[in-house]
């Protein structure tokens, strides 16, 4: 008994320990990023300020490099909540943060009830992490997976799309059943604020970041020739990067990370060994349309409720729709002989760009995004317009764009599209202006 009592405490200590928010304020501190209070009584920053031009030195000093981090109405409630949290749930916080003359620290700036001000020492470092961050992000994969398809491999990235999407669909789902929020402010400083209304166990940062360089690196390690070293190398410091920029941006905990780390490798077991049935069912199957819708939107009815709204189920949407319509697109080209499999088998020699090729790759990709650019406009406007219609709500409400019956199918749906252009209508464009990569029709 006594033997089950001490391994739960240790347990239990393991928990507390990694989901302090204060080693994440630890982290933040280390590479250049402080919180700037505000000046109450002759105190700045918890030192007390003798006379009126020293307070100005010194606040004129704090200053540079300056930012200040703007919270909506919705936010900051989320992050005073937060904060509720934090001050009855751990030792290290059960009273704020007070200046040196016993007064409460204050989280906002004195010109708003909802900004913190943060200064930061480096700007390598902030800018190196906002890259990590980055490569979560829409943003990075409506512009690397297309990249991928178009200029290097479209049979590895359907498999890894197929991945992606099924990570981030569980992983997303628990956010929003365990419902953890993210790391208590203060003492983090969050640098993304309008991501604090999602939950933040696991981190889908920390997945993704996992999940997509192995996944290029597992479905190409027997397609392609080359030092598998250089690809571990290459995998292991985009997922590092990707978790060390969500502890440098206050938005998890180091347990969101090593849960978002822990899940993402059962997943992966678990999915990498279908992968290549999933994908030849997808493209040679005359129903796999029919199947595929049919399987996202369930995984959409059966999305997990929330108490409040968060960001999560709509990224949720967002992803479904993108592999919809990367499988759509995918098996309209097969059937139609656009893709027919490759003359030779792998493993192939890695054939380094020319000027042409690099020349051309360019072109496709300006015209390629050009075409996801317009496609987003039109169905973002006319589906959330359509939609709103039918629900008879107010299109110019900001709250309609948060009802489920409008935001996820409009975001479904646009993403579809999105997905389909990708796949089929942009390289067709490119097919029609002859420049269409030579291999693209071998890679199935």
């Amino acid at each position: 008994m006594s033997e089950s009592l001490t391994l739960f405490s240790r347990v239990c200590n393991f928990f507390n320990y990694f989901q302090d928010p204060y080693l994440v304020s630890r982290f933040q501190n280390y590479f250049g990023v402080y919180r700037i209070d505000v000046i109450k009584n002759g105190n700045l920053n918890g030192s007390v300020v003798k006379s009126e031009k020293e307070t100005h030195e010194k606040f004129k000093n704090d200053c540079n490099n300056v930012i200040t981090i703007k919270y909506k109405k919705q936010d900051d409630d989320i992050v005073l909540r937060h904060r509720k949290t934090l001050s009855s749930g751990s030792e290290n916080s059960k009273s704020s943060p007070l200046t040196s003359d016993g007064e409460e620290i204050s989280d906002v700036d004195s010109d708003s009830e909802n900004a913190i001000k943060c200064k930061i020492k480096s700007k390598f470092w902030y800018y190196f992490f906002s890259f990590g961050a980055g490569l979560g992000y829409e943003m990075f994969y409506a512009s690397f997976f297309p990249f991928w398809i178009w200029n290097i491999d479209g049979a590895v990235c359907r498999r890894v799309i197929n991945v992606w999407v099924l990570i981030m669909y569980v992983g997303q789902a628990m956010k929003d059943i365990i419902c953890w929020p993210r790391p208590a402010a203060p003492p983090v400083i969050h640098l993304e604020p309008h991501y604090v209304v999602e939950y933040g166990m696991p981190s889908t940062h920390a997945m993704v970041g996992a999940a997509v360089p192995f996944s290029f690196l597992y479905f190409t390690l027997y397609r392609y020739e080359y030092n598998v070293i250089y690809g571990i190398l290459i995998a292991s410091a985009w997922c590092i990067l990707v978790c060390c920029s969500r502890l440098y941006m206050g938005m998890h905990t180091v347990l969101d990370i090593i849960g978002g780390l822990s899940l993402v490798a059962v997943l992966m077991a678990a999915i990498l060994p279908f992968s290549d049935f999933i994908d030849h069912f997808q493209l040679t199957n005359p129903y796999s349309p029919l199947f595929t819708i049919a399987f996202m939107l369930l995984l959409q009815i059966i999305y997990p409720k929330t108490e409040r709204w968060t960001p999560a189920r709509g990224d949720t949407a967002v992803i479904m729709g993108t592999g919809t319509g990367f499988a759509l697109g995918s098996w309209l080209n097969y059937r139609l002989g656009v893709i027919r499999g490759p003359p030779i088998p792998p493993p192939y020699m890695i054939m380094w760009p020319g000027y042409k090729v690099f020349g051309l790759a360019l072109l496709r990709a300006i015209i390629g995004i050009s075409c996801i650019v317009a496609t987003r406009a039109f169905f973002k406007s006319v589906t959330y317009g359509l939609l709103c219609f039918v629900m008879r709500v107010d299109s110019k409400d900001l709250k309609s764009k948060q009802k489920i019956l409008v935001e996820i199918p409009a975001k479904f749906i646009t993403y579809t599209a999105i997905g389909f252009v990708i796949t089929y209508v942009a390289p067709f464009v490119f097919r029609l202006l002859c420049i269409e990569r030579a291999t693209a029709f071998t890679e199935v």
